[in-house]
This record gives structure tokens, sequence and C-alpha cells, in this order.
């Protein structure tokens, strides 16, 4: 019998935390388990038969659930300052309270922290080294300025270097025919996840809609049934009616993280008279796993995420996404948590709110200064 798309949420959700608390009071998991940041390439985890987790997600999870105040207490209390990256906060006192929506993550064997996201993480991930007293292994992927052909070579010993520590760790030897398809399970995760966006594009059903799905092309990226999933989504989507109700309002683009802490993951109270057409939250995990070999497909994918290439390519990713949205303005996110600026629109020419935020943390919001912003931005809009 098929599966409906809750029934493959469900399962998805149930695999990904079914060891959560359960080896939390110092039982030993069947297999290794790895800590990783979001743009790790698991499919070399998942072919050594080695569970990962996500921090970052969780601190996700936590805040969605209401639960993120006390522990980002508890971490600025014993160590963290309140303005270094919220997801680290929130799961430092997760760790030190030992309580979490869905418990505990198992106690890591292992640390992979990548750069290719975010410069903080490596940081954030040596106080768990040193917490969890495990090897800390950190990727390094050079980019899009650095020579394709170096940066290939560079990337390929990495990846090749992280294969036989983890063989090392789990015992397990790599068979390389399972990673070509776990690769390409990824890759079709990557394509079905493509149509659902544009089949909510074509719907004119808001984007926002969608930052809750995506979890899963992080979670559950390189199994057959995220794919699956995906694929039903998107014909659900294109069998929708068309949205009604929006006449007159003002389509803008959410530029910047989902508010996970926010029911509506964006700030639907003061933008009633906007409509959100489009957001690049959504597009970040569209990895490129083209290549004729493996190791050519990590290296295409990882090397090259959104957040890894340079600003000038941001920039006219970020106009193009935009311009096919259609939106007039944007609504700018600048992120307490992101020292670096890597997402906003600084070369797109259209009018923007710039509102100091955070994903994680909602007291940070000066709500009355974001209320008189947004005003000004509809005005820029209306008269210009």
């Amino acid at each position: 019998m098929a599966q409906s798309i809750n029934q493959i949420k469900s399962r998805l959700l149930r695999d990904y935390y079914k060891y959560f608390s359960k080896y939390a009071k110092g039982k030993t998991p069947e297999k290794k388990v790895a800590w990783v940041t979001a743009f790790t390439p698991v499919e070399i985890l998942e072919a050594l038969d080695i569970s990962y987790y996500y921090p970052e997600s969780y601190a996700a999870v936590i805040a969605a659930s209401g639960k993120e105040q006390e522990l980002l207490a508890e971490s600025g209390d014993r160590f963290l300052s309140g303005d270094c990256c919220s997801y680290s906060c929130c799961i430092e006192g997760c760790l030190e309270l030992e309580k979490g929506p869905r418990g505990v993550p198992p106690r890591p064997d292992v640390l992979i922290a990548t750069n290719n996201q975010c410069n903080t993480l490596p940081g954030w991930w040596n106080i768990l080294a040193d917490r969890y007293q495990v090897p800390l292994i950190v990727l390094d992927y050079p980019g899009e300025s650095f020579d394709r052909e170096q940066a290939y070579a560079y990337v390929t010993e990495q990846h090749r270097d992280l294969i036989t520590r983890l063989e090392e760790l789990s015992g397990n030897q790599l068979n390389s025919a399972l990673l070509e398809q776990l690769i390409s399970n990824s890759w079709e995760s990557v394509s079905a996840w493509e149509r659902v966006v544009e089949s909510a594009f074509s719907r004119g059903i808001t984007p926002t809609v969608l930052f809750d799905d995506i979890s899963f092309l992080i979670t559950s990226r390189c199994r057959r049934e995220t794919s699956e999933l995906y694929r039903m989504m998107a014909e659900e989507i294109g069998q929708m009616p068309l949205p009604s109700g929006t006449e007159g309002k003002i389509p803008a683009f959410w530029l910047g993280y989902p508010l996970w802490y926010h029911p509506a993951r964006y700030l639907s109270e003061l933008l009633e008279d906007f409509r959100i057409v489009g957001a690049n939250y959504i597009t970040w995990w569209s990895l490129d796993y083209a290549g004729e070999t493996a190791f050519e497909r990590l290296f295409q994918a990882y090397n090259y995420t959104f957040l890894n290439l340079t600003q000038g390519m941001r920039d006219r990713r970020l106009a193009d996404l935009i311009q096919k949205s259609g939106a007039s303005c944007a609504v700018t996110l600048h992120n307490k948590s992101c020292k670096c600026d890597l997402v906003s629109a600084r070369n797109v020419r259209i009018p923007q709110a710039e509102l100091e935020i955070d994903m994680i943390d909602r007291t940070f919001l000066d709500t009355s200064r974001a209320r008189g912003q947004i005003a000004l931005l509809k005005e820029a809009v209306c008269t210009g």
C-alpha cells in the first residue's frame, strides 16, 4: 500500500529521532555516532553505516517548540556570550541541562565541521570536542574563488582522508557502489525538492510554508523516501487552487533565515499589507551533484554551496531569484547569529527593510522598530 505524505514524514522523523535520549545515560549505541554541520558530505557516513545528527537543526526544533529561552539563558550563565550563534547557545544549554523537546542526541564518537556555510562553526565544534573528548575533523572547502583544478585535488584529499579515518573509527569498509547510490539518492532528493519549489511558485503559494519541509533535505537527503516525499508534495501542490485574498498586496521577498520560533516562520503579523512571493532559504540545499565519479560529485556539491560562493555570484543568484519571484521589495534579515553577512542583497537594487533579528532568539527583535521599518518600506514601494 502506498504511503501518504504525512506517513513518510512521520517515518523519516521517527527514524532520525529514535535514539535521542536512549543512550543519554551512558549506554553504548550499536553504531558509531557523528555530529555534523549542515553541509557535511553525509553520503560518506551513510555508506559506512555511521549514525549522524545535526545540532543546528535540533536548535531550530527547540525554538519551534518554544523551549529555547531557558536553554539560551543556561548557556549564557555558563560560558557563551549571548551574541554568539544562537544555534550553538541553544544546544549548549540543551546539553548542560540534558533536556529538549525530543531529548538529547546520542553522545558523539566524532565531530565533523565544515566551513562551506559559516566560519564560526569550527569554533563551536572545538567546544564540543573539549566537552566530549572526541576527535574533531574540520573539512575546508575553498569555494568558488579558488582555482577549480587545485580545489578539486585539495578537497578530494580531505574526502579520502575522511573515509580512512571513519573506516578506522567504525571498523567498516567503504562500499564504493553504495556510495555512488547514496549520492544518486541525494541528487534525486534535490531534484524533487526543486520541483516542490517550482510547483509552489507556479501556484502562487507563499514559500514560507516550505521552511519546515526542507528539513528532510538536510537530515535525510540520502534516503529514497525523501525524493518520493517531495515528488508527492509537488503533485499535491500542483493541484491546489490558486490563493485568494492577495489582490492589492505588495509582493515581497523574504531574504534570510526562517524565524524558527514564529508559528508562520516569518513576521506575518507585521506584513499584513505584503505577500511573500520568494525566499532564498529554500534554495540553499539545492546541491549540485554533477560529475563522472563519486569524488567529483561530492566536490561539486559541497565546495559550491550557496554560502561558499563569492559575494558577486551570490548577488547575481539573488537578483535572479528576486526577479523571477516578481517581488518589488525585500524584507532582509541581519541575523544576530551571523557575524559574516552572507545573504543580504547588497547589490540588488530594490527597496529593503533591513531588520536586526535572530532565527532562534525571539527576544532580540525590537518589534516597534521593525514595524516602523516595514511602514517605511511600504511607503517607498507605493510612492517609488
